[in-house]
């Protein structure tokens, strides 16, 4: 059995325990015998269809065992797998067609179908394909490839620009799961409800995460994000929540209302942005038996720290200690070295920081540079830290989040992290000045604008309250959950013309 490869996950746990559930869905399911078997049956499918080690495979599919299937029929080729979520921007979508230059592209019936139709390459369709796919013959286990080799692409949002891709290599993606494994401790019998998108990291590590121990993951998607979300987790019997801070927000609203029994939660964890304090003692009050683990991380580096619950008091704000076998430095502007408690640009050291950015050289020499005893590979992070004397790392915003308001310097994440904190705020979002308009809060809950000035007041120097304060019914979100900032001040823009 090859190891070293992202497929070694599953195949350890197929051949020792075939039938324990892999995925799930509301509605279908597969066991780790099956699941290895649909991958084999792929990879040979994709072999017999001229794909070679090195080629791209986009997968633009919703959440679903399909999709996992794909990941590992990839690996077995030495192909680099690249999920996208179908609801992806077509503008977006043709800018990764033609970065990636994938040799297959497996989609479902109309998802993205204008921009999929103008590609050269071949393309499957999930509804008419999938079957025939998986007549072909099971492929061997021998594997081509080496550890060191690339696994997939993992492209961002694209919030700000046209979405780069970071490349992950099968070292990388085994280390990282083993190293956020060591501290969660994951367990055979978990159950871990998986509600956002594969095509965010955070999602697809839940699988390889779950399969390192024999795990369950049951995939979900947006019905069970909104009004099923507690119910969805109870018929799943779940142990094991992954939420972003939207989702969390949602889940203690939905949980506060239910007149049913809440389901029992024994792990939940977060990362994507920071959770508030508020939100973390809503959730800590109505799961008692959930342990909160706050994760810290960028897709460059897939984690970087993880904050422990029983360290949640003693140490309030902070996002944990660096996972095992990666040291965390802080620079300061002239590029050495700060003392703890020192603010600076975070740097990142270990077996996950990853190779760069596909077919983007001067952006890669830019964030992946050398540092270490040995100038080994390490990450800029372009991210605002400090370190404590006892090794936890604080968060303070990335360098784009610093502007300057009346000549002082503020910080978008302080602005935020105060304004979460005011009653009945649910969300709040900081828009930094620009193009010589004024810095904007944007906030969700049942407030007004004079509340929430009056609260910051209390809290905050003037320099630092907003000149303009917003209150909207929600925020736009991206795919993987986080607030689409500039769909945000588009709207705040709009807002401005009409009151003016």
């Amino acid at each position: 059995m090859p190891v070293g490869a992202v497929h070694s996950l599953l195949d350890r746990i197929a051949v020792e325990s075939p039938e324990r559930v892999a995925v799930k869905t509301a509605s279908d399911a597969l066991s780790y015998g099956e699941l290895r078997e649909q991958s084999r049956r792929l990879a040979s499918w994709f072999v017999a269809a001229g794909v070679k080690r090195g080629d791209r495979i986009l997968v633009v599919l919703p959440n679903g065992p399909a999709v996992v299937a794909l990941v590992m029929a990839a690996s077995r080729i030495g192909a680099l797998f690249c999920v996208i979520s179908p609801d992806t921007k077509e503008r977006h979508l043709r800018h990764i067609l033609v970065d990636s230059e994938p040799a297959f592209v497996v989609a479902a019936q109309g998802y993205a179908d204008s921009a999929l139709g103008r590609g050269s390459c071949p393309v499957a369709i999930l509804e008419r394909d999938w079957a025939h796919m998986l007549s072909a013959p099971m492929l061997d286990d021998d594997w081509c490839g080496i550890s060191q080799d690339p696994a997939c692409l993992i492209y961002t949002s694209g919030s700000t620009a046209l979405p780069k891709a970071v490349i992950s290599s099968h070292r990388n993606v085994l280390f990282a799961a083993a190293a956020i494994q060591q501290r969660l401790q994951l367990v055979a019998s978990d159950i871990i409800a998986t509600l956002l998108p594969l095509s965010f990291d955070y999602g697809l590590y839940q699988t390889f995460l779950a399969f390192q121990v024999g795990a369950t993951v049951a995939l979900g998607g947006a019905a069970e994000v909104g009004p099923r979300l507690l119910s969805a987790i109870r018929d799943w019997r779940a142990s094991v929540l992954p939420i972003v801070p939207s989702l969390g927000g949602s889940l203690a609203r939905l949980a506060k209302r239910s007149s049913a029994g809440l389901p029992h939660l024994r792990m939940i964890t977060n990362t994507g942005a920071q959770l508030s304090a508020a939100n973390v003692a809503e959730l800590q009050a109505l799961f008692p038996g959930a342990r909160i683990f706050l994760m810290f991380g960028l897709t460059e580096c897939k984690r970087t720290s993880i904050l422990d619950p029983e360290d949640y008091r003693r140490k309030p704000g902070s996002v944990g200690r660096p996972l095992p076998d990666t040291e965390c430095l802080i620079l300061g502007e002239d590029g050495n070295g700060l003392p703890p408690g020192e603010v600076g640009e975070l740097v990142v050291r270990g077996p996950h920081v990853m190779a760069g950015y596909w077919r983007a050289p001067e952006l890669t020499a830019m964030r992946f540079r050398r540092r270490g005893p040995g100038t080994e590979h390490a990450l800029f992070t372009g991210d605002r830290c400090h370190i404590d004397v006892d090794g936890y790392l604080y968060f303070h915003g990335r360098q784009d989040d610093i502007y300057k308001q009346s000549g002082f310097r503020v910080s978008a994440i302080e602005v935020e992290a105060v304004a979460s904190s005011l009653e009945g705020v649910e969300h709040a979002a900081v828009l930094p000045p620009k193009d010589g308009e004024p810095a904007v809060l944007v906030v969700t809950g049942p407030v007004t604008e004079t509340r929430v000035v009056t609260g910051l007041r209390v809290h905050l120097e003037d320099h630092k309250v907003p000149p303009r304060i917003l209150v909207t019914q929600g925020m736009p979100l991206l795919a993987n959950g986080k607030i689409d900032k500039n769909e945000l001040r588009r709207w705040a823009a709009s807002v401005s013309m009409v009151t003016a």
